[in-house]
């Protein structure tokens, strides 16, 4: 299960870099005299979206190893 969430996690935020960085990509060919650019920027939905499943992949991973830690030292105590 930890496996599973934490490739999620990793592969949301691989696909998040990606886009922010061909967002970027693109932005700074326009910038610099590119006429068009090479149509790699994103749309804001995708990103956002995929943001946002990083975000809570995260965020869940977090409180799922909290969770895991804190019942290790309840029995721990309880022995």
């Amino acid at each position: 299960m930890h496996l599973v969430l934490y490739l999620a996690t990793g592969l949301s935020g691989t696909n998040t870099l990606i886009l922010l960085l061909a967002y970027l990509w693109d932005s700074s060919v326009t910038l610099f005299g590119g006429a068009t650019g090479y149509d790699l920027r994103p749309d804001g939905v995708s990103f956002t979206l995929s943001l946002l499943t990083t975000v809570l992949l995260v965020w869940y991973a977090l409180i799922l190893r909290r969770r895991s830690r804190s019942e290790r030292k309840a029995s721990a105590l309880r022995q």
